[in-house]
């Protein structure tokens, strides 16, 4: 039985006093009520998410209390009357709809009756796939039948001289399959005409016929493949792609949804199209399930746009705040293990490195690459390895030469043509400038607008939980 169909069945067969329970309220957020259903839902889909402590019911109603402040920030924002916002919303709730507005049961059965009488026609025959060349006379003279004639049997003999079959049916043909290449598709034997048959019955895989007349157009059918039916399973998808593309199919498997919602009451509306507008326009209250999903989308994009502008975007684009984090921040900042700060040089010559070393140093190390490359305006004498970051930062354990020619671990084979290798630079154990970062700091700047963010919203909004109804939540 359907999720829903199962809810709302138990829901009209408890008592009144035991339904309110379902429907308390944990919790009001900034004037909205939140549902025990819909924090149930919240922690079902968060409730495996790991973290660094073990989370428990009481995190997780501090947690949903955020983020419905959040929400409730963006909606006093107006994003949700956006044109983007109600587009993408639309767009999200419509393609879920299907999943809770058509009776899969009712699509399931169609299949497999569908497939049993497949079975019953196709039987040990199977099926084939055809391909076609066909074409009608421009009129009913004498000199067009013959011209019709010749060229088909041109045609014929082109075909046995090997020529593409594809190619021919797209160039003459002018029936509905021409397009194709003259591909007909899938037919069981109860399918193909018959005044056809005795032109086809002596064919094999790959071979076609003479030209001959079918009522008023002359053709050349080919035998392309066979299959047997296979079982449902192979051919379910086939199936169901059938029943999606027949309209009065699937409105009735909507129908049918529609009547279980209402509890066979249709609402009190008698016109078919209407029970099933009046189901499509009220899926969140008729099936709580619905419901959920569709305010977790609705919130969550709300959530994500909001994030974006009050903590996402202004740390990428907030210099002077994140340099000012940075340098209040920069004692308390430490790399997990030492760096090495500055490039790895393999060189032709030790006379090479000791010119290059002299032309760098007292340089800004951002034009380190500049000097090298002026070192083989002639011919290649040196190459140079920098690390991440703009001031070139090596991790101890992250690269042989610098583990080895630093810190003293490990071995290194020489580049091949470049016997010297050196380093130049020094070992840092913290950033010395913003661009040397390598522990995250636009992350800790994100941190703390986030806080700052939470701070306001707790101010601006108020909450109450109710913790008797909360008491009534576990964790799975």
């Amino acid at each position: 039985m359907n999720k829903c169909l199962s809810f709302l069945a138990l829901a009209l067969s408890m008592s009144p006093a035991s339904a309110a329970v379902r429907d308390s309220v944990v919790m009001n957020v900034a004037g909205t009520d939140v549902s025990l259903s819909e924090f149930r839902h919240y922690i079902d889909r968060n409730g495996s998410v790991k973290t660094e402590k073990e989370l428990g019911v009481k995190d997780f109603a501090k947690m949903y209390v955020n983020f419905k402040m959040k929400v409730q920030a963006a909606v006093d924002a107006g994003i949700d009357t956006t044109q983007a916002f109600v587009n993408e919303y639309k767009a999200y709730r419509d393609f879920e709809l299907d999943n809770y507005g058509i009776d899969h049961d009712y699509l399931e059965t169609t299949a497999r009756r569908s497939y049993e009488e497949s079975v019953k026609e196709i039987g040990d025959f199977g099926l084939i796939n055809f391909a076609s060349i066909s074409f009608v006379p421009a009129d009913d003279t004498e000199a067009e039948a013959q011209r019709c004639h010749k060229l088909a049997d041109s045609i014929y003999q082109a075909l046995s001289d090997g020529a593409d079959f594809p190619s021919l049916a797209l160039k003459y043909s002018n029936d509905k399959y021409a397009s194709r290449g003259g591909d007909m598709g899938w037919y069981s034997v109860s399918m193909i005409p018959e005044g056809i048959i005795p032109f086809i019955v002596e064919l094999k895989e790959g071979e076609f016929t003479e030209p001959f007349i079918d009522i008023d157009r002359i053709c050349i059918l080919k035998y392309q493949k066979h299959r047997d039916l296979g079982t449902y399973e192979e051919n379910r998808d086939d199936i169901y792609e059938w029943m999606y593309s027949r309209a009065p199919l699937m409105r009735q498997a909507r129908l049918n949804m529609a009547k279980k919602y209402s509890g066979g009451s249709n609402w009190n509306i008698s016109d078919p199209d209407s029970i099933v507008s009046y189901m499509y326009e009220n899926m969140e209250s008729v099936c709580p399930e619905f419901g959920n999903i569709s305010r977790e989308y609705h919130d969550g994009l709300l959530l994500f746009e909001i994030s974006n502008r009050e903590v996402w975007n202004r740390s990428q684009t907030d210099s002077d705040g994140l340099k000012e984090f940075f340098e209040t921040n920069r004692k308390r900042i430490k790399f997990d293990v030492p760096c090495f700060k500055g490039m790895v040089f393999f060189c032709k010559t030790e006379d090479v490195f000791n010119q290059l070393e002299e032309a760098l140093k007292d340089r800004p190390f951002e034009e380190w690459s500049d000097i090298v490359l002026s070192f083989n305006s002639n011919e290649p004498q040196v190459r140079a390895m920098r690390g991440k970051k703009e001031n070139g930062i090596f991790m101890k354990g992250q690269n042989a030469y610098v583990d080895s020619l630093v810190f003293g671990e490990g071995s290194f084979e020489p580049r091949n043509g470049y016997p010297v290798t050196h380093v130049i630079g020094h070992v840092i154990d913290r950033p010395e400038i913003l661009a040397d970062d390598l522990s995250g700091i636009t992350e800790r700047y994100q941190n703390q607008l986030e806080k700052k963010w939470l701070k306001t919203l707790h101010k601006k909004y108020k909450f109450k939980i109710d913790n008797k109804v909360l008491k009534q939540v576990s964790l799975k």
